[in-house]
């Protein structure tokens, strides 16, 4: 009989136990899993879902930090594919980052978001991109583009953001077109704040370099 209740009260603990693991292992999973956001916070770098799935790590997706001054970064990396991705339905694509600047207004609790200057890198495979060896740089100026619209980041009603293509009366987002849902646990922390300093994370290929200059020489040639 004493053997049994010994038996009975170590199962007991075992058992007890057992939840205890399980229980700190859910809170645990929760505290990390990513969440859509429902508060935007300046300074904090939050990262776009692929779609209203939280990104794979081979699927582009958009980074956004919202600054005090009312201006902001956003960061589209399509970087992060292996070399086959970019081969998809017989399409040739390169791996490429842009990184975009400009202001932000908050209306009906939703921001819009236009650029007033993008840099933009390109690398000739995907093994470049972990060398951080670029074969493109490029900088624009769109501070008076009337064509360019930006985005909009919209707050739906469950209150989560969706950054998308807005629409004419700048409401709401393009169904029909690309979007993206917006997460927390971001993996970058950090934005660059400026072309220059975004320009300073990558290496250029001197081969491809001395190939763009030539080609800038020649096409300034012709038009002369």
């Amino acid at each position: 009989m004493k053997i049994n209740n010994n038996y009975r009260k170590l199962t007991i603990v075992i058992v007890g136990i057992l939840i205890i693991v399980t229980i700190s292992i859910v809170i645990y999973i929760k505290a990390l899993k990513p969440k859509p956001i429902t508060e935007i916070k300046r300074n904090i770098v939050y990262i776009s879902g692929y779609y209203k799935e939280y990104p794979n790590d081979d699927d582009p997706r958009f980074y956004i930090e919202f600054k005090d001054d009312g201006t902001f970064v956003k960061i589209y990396d399509d970087s992060r594919r292996n070399q086959d991705g970019y081969w998809e339905d017989g399409s040739i694509n390169e791996p490429v980052i842009e990184c975009y600047f400009g202001r932000y207004k908050l209306e009906n609790g939703n921001y819009l978001i236009k650029p007033t200057n993008v840099a933009i890198v390109r690398f000739k495979d995907a093994a470049s991109v972990d060398k951080g060896l670029i074969n493109f740089y490029k900088e624009e100026n769109y501070e008076n583009n009337p064509t360019i619209v930006g985005m909009i980041l919209y707050k739906t009603k469950k209150g989560e953001y969706i950054l998308g293509n807005p629409t004419a009366d700048k409401k709401s987002f393009k169904k029909n077109r690309n979007y993206y849902l917006m997460y927390n646990k971001s993996d970058i922390k950090k934005l660059p704040s400026s072309p220059e300093e975004f320009r300073k994370q990558f290496k250029m290929d001197k081969k491809a370099e001395q190939e763009r200059i030539a080609e800038q020489k020649r096409l300034a040639e012709q038009s002369h």
